[in-house]
């Protein structure tokens, strides 16, 4: 099964979502995500942890 995240679910108002086969994967593509669309630099642990919550299994 498929992972699925969401982007509005952590950051209200952007309409991104990511997928990917593992959670790993989502975690990659979402820090990526968040370096050109939001402009963090690095994940903090706090929002690593919301962002992991958000993921769902499509």
């Amino acid at each position: 099964m498929s992972k699925v995240l969401k982007c509005g679910d952590v950051v209200p108002g952007c309409d991104a979502v990511v997928r990917a086969d593992s959670e790993d994967e989502v975690m990659r593509q979402a820090a990526d995500h968040a370096r050109t669309a939001h402009g963090l630099a690095e994940i903090d642990a706090r929002t690593a942890q919301a962002v992991r919550a958000a993921i769902r299994t499509a």
